[in-house]
């Protein structure tokens, strides 16, 4: 018996004490974070040795000065040696002067940063880069820029503000609001080009406004939900007006209310709810009286 029980506490010891050793292989002097927390810096030959005392999931990040950052997950689930290799890529400062902030730079895709004013840099890989700039209401611009190592480029930039457009879809377009869970509602998706003051109007037959709603739109797309619950069973007419302090723009769909059909969606739903409440409520006091 005391066998076992040295046996047992040997084993324990083991888990409580073990290490779990992670090396970090990249630029010499680089910085590494693991899940945001400063762990140290690499040496001369680009290594650091992590360790840890309980397995998991972990994130690695590795930054340099004139480098771009990377970012990995290690996952740690044994005793023994783990590798990390985090190549990091040449870098240069790019400073935009620009007509309009805020500015999401991104190289093919890749977004590198957000610059706020004139003040703040962006990191670009070393080379001939196309970059792409985005500004909410601006139509983006792209440009070849020469970036070198270590150093600082400037480009100046003019964005275009965009056309104001608004598109609308009505889904569903015919709904019943008649409470039994099934197409209650219809939603409006309001696409906007740029940001807009935004007007949603439920127009009836007789040209009189039943219900309205007014909101601050965002650039994409805008969401409205319409309950119907104030009208009778009819055809309606949807108008959004967007307007910006230079222009105007009206989008119309129709919406059909019809509450004739009553689907028995609510009780089927609850139906089903009680019997499978019922059956869990079943098998746990049979396994309680055993």
């Amino acid at each position: 018996m005391r066998r076992v029980w040295f046996l047992a506490l040997f084993l324990v010891c083991t888990i409580v004490l073990a290490e779990y050793v992670v090396v970090v292989r990249t630029e010499p002097f680089s910085w590494v974070y693991v899940d945001g927390i400063y762990r140290g810096m690499t040496n001369i030959e680009g290594v650091l040795v992590l360790t840890f005392q309980t397995i998991g999931q972990y994130k690695i990040t590795v930054s340099k000065s004139f480098y771009l950052p990377f970012e990995g997950i290690v996952l740690v689930t044994q005793t023994g040696q783990i590798i990390v290799q985090a190549p990091l890529k040449r870098a240069g400062q790019l400073r935009v002067f620009s007509n309009v902030y805020p500015l999401e730079v991104y190289a093919e895709q890749h977004y590198l940063g957000t610059v706020r004013s004139v003040k703040d840099t962006v990191l670009v890989p070393e080379g001939s880069q196309y970059l792409t700039f985005k500004a909410s209401g601006y139509q983006p611009q792209t440009h070849l820029v020469n970036i070198a190592y270590g150093k600082e480029t400037t480009l100046n930039l003019t964005l275009i503000e965009e056309t104001l457009v608004v598109n609308l879809k009505v889904e569903p377009k015919t709904f019943s609001p008649n409470n039994d869970w099934y197409q209650d509602t219809t939603t409006f998706y309001i696409y906007l080009s740029k940001p807009a003051d935004l007007s949603v109007n439920i127009v009836d037959k007789s040209g009189k406004t039943v219900w309205t709603r007014s909101l601050k739109g965002k650039a994409g797309t805008n969401i409205v939900t319409w309950y119907g619950t104030e009208v009778e069973d009819g055809e309606y007419v949807v108008e959004v007006v967007a307007n910006t302090p230079d222009e105007s723009y009206a989008a119309r769909e129709t919406v059909l209310v019809d509450r004739s059909v009553y689907t028995y969606t609510k009780e089927k739903i609850l139906t089903i709810s009680a019997i499978g409440l019922g059956a869990v409520l079943l098998m746990f006091l049979i396994s309680s009286s055993r």
